[in-house]
């Protein structure tokens, strides 16, 4: 399921704006990201901090809103600029935009109502509206809909294959997807993966490469459970990607993957997550 960290890093996708992502580092050395939104059609920036796990994560999110964090924050603003496609726009340089007062905090640490009050009482005594998404909002937000799909694949693919291709899905407005969960390793069970993600997710993208089809631990059955939802919904559950692997292999695995459409990975990722996120979300663009 998508983390608080998948929410900070797709959130706010709905307008124009150049994202800039940097890091701090606090004094005992742990490391907050931290995105910074350019907004340039209302000539403004507002700021998002991730905070992982921490003892004191009242405190560490105090003094996130402190003015010394927010300079140092905004010191690093890139040399963006912005022209839009009217005639006699002037050009906006990202030095013209100002901080607005507005920090979103994604953190995996649960305040107490106590806490929660204190902190925003804080935030406003310093001009900024702060809005805290803690792991209570993330359940929330996980109810609101299900995610595009989750990535089935080998392990050992990983970092080459299923890691760049949901960072380029995380770049359409609004699309999560779940994979981490879904490393599978030797001798995991496929299908138990499938019926868990499924329920939470709209596609099943399979990640189809030789680690993939040679996995001893899986066998043709553990698929029953992605196609007997296709045959009840009557609707493509599936989205295969075939990443250096031949028609012979896939149908020696599964004869029905190999009769599917499927996309190729020698198109690269960013052609590859185009595909899918239009498979995914057909219903609602057509």
């Amino acid at each position: 399921m998508p983390t608080l960290r998948d929410y900070f890093l797709t959130d706010k996708s709905d307008v124009v704006k150049v994202t800039q992502s940097t890091e701090i580092t606090t004094h005992d050395g742990v490391k907050i990201p931290v995105q910074m939104f350019l907004d340039f059609a209302s000539a403004s920036i507002y700021l998002a901090f991730y905070l992982e796990t921490v003892r004191d994560p009242l405190q560490r999110c105090l003094s996130l809103i402190t003015e010394h964090t927010i300079q140092a924050v905004l010191g690093v603003t890139g040399g963006f600029g912005f022209v839009d496609g009217f005639p006699k726009t002037t050009p906006i340089h990202a030095s013209d935009l100002k901080f607005c007062g507005r920090v979103f905090i994604y953190s995996d640490n649960a305040l107490s109502e106590d806490d929660m009050t204190l902190l925003d009482r804080a935030a406003r005594q310093r001009g900024i509206l702060l809005d805290y998404h803690g792991p209570n909002w993330a359940n929330e937000r996980r109810k609101m809909g299900k995610h595009l799909a989750f990535i089935s694949h080998d392990s050992r693919d990983k970092d080459a294959i299923a890691k760049p291709l949901v960072e380029e899905l995380m770049r359409y407005p609004g699309c999560t997807v779940w994979y981490d969960e879904y490393s599978l390793k030797l001798g995991d069970h496929l299908r138990e993966s499938i019926e868990k993600g499924l329920k939470e997710s709209k596609k099943c993208i399979l990640l189809l490469t030789k680690n993939f089809l040679t996995n001893a631990g899986w066998t043709r059955e553990e698929f029953n459970s992605v196609f007997t939802r296709e045959l009840i919904e009557q609707s493509n559950v599936v989205l295969p990607v075939w990443c250096g692997v031949s028609s012979a292999e896939v149908y020696a695995y599964s004869p029905i993957l190999a009769n599917r459409l499927a996309a190729n990975w020698s198109k690269g990722p960013a052609e590859v997550a185009k595909q899918i996120y239009l498979a995914g979300n057909a219903d609602e663009l057509s």
